[in-house]
């Protein structure tokens, strides 16, 4: 396997669905700490101004072309806890049986938000979404949230049939 070839718009190497859903965390994360943002303008910001440099990936910031399929999963992802969060906020409270969702941390909130959207609206399989998860709140969230993560994301696992459902998903 190649490495991925340079974009002519930018001169930046595609970005890996790993660092797409990091991506979905920073605008989700960015949006939620922000009320009154636009998502639209985020993703308008993320897509079309290319607005970070090189110097900012090690801050943690995802640089690089999001392009094809990896765009398009950070855009569906992206508006679906943005358009939903209240439903899936909603959802989430019936799982931190020790700690009230509301008291959660927003990047353990945002990370949950976006694994709930992934495990109920696309073919992902359960593990990669749940390590993805993980990963992220090992990068993002407070020390040992991911096993914290880990248990809320494993009840939801046995219950992602009843939630879907209750939407009216097809299982």
């Amino acid at each position: 396997m190649g490495v991925p070839e340079q974009t002519e718009i930018t001169g930046e190497k595609p970005v890996s669905r790993r660092k797409a859903r990091r991506k979905v965390f920073e605008i989700l994360f960015e949006f939620f700490q922000r009320p009154g943002a636009d998502i639209h303008d985020l993703l308008h910001r993320t897509f079309e101004e290319h607005a970070f440099g090189p110097e900012d990936e090690g801050e943690g910031l995802v640089i690089g072309d999001i392009t094809g399929s990896n765009r398009e999963f950070v855009e569906n992802i992206t508006l679906l806890v943005a358009e939903r969060f209240e439903m899936i906020d909603h959802m989430l409270e019936n799982y931190p049986h020790e700690w009230k969702f509301e008291r959660m941390g927003m990047p353990e909130k945002s990370i949950l938000r976006m694994a709930l959207c992934e495990l109920l609206f696309t073919d992902t399989p359960f593990k990669i979404v749940i390590n993805e998860a993980l990963d992220l709140s090992k990068i993002y969230g407070e020390a040992e949230s991911n096993r914290f993560l880990n248990g809320i994301l494993g009840s939801i696992i046995r219950d992602i049939d009843q939630l879907k459902e209750k939407l009216d998903i097809a299982p």
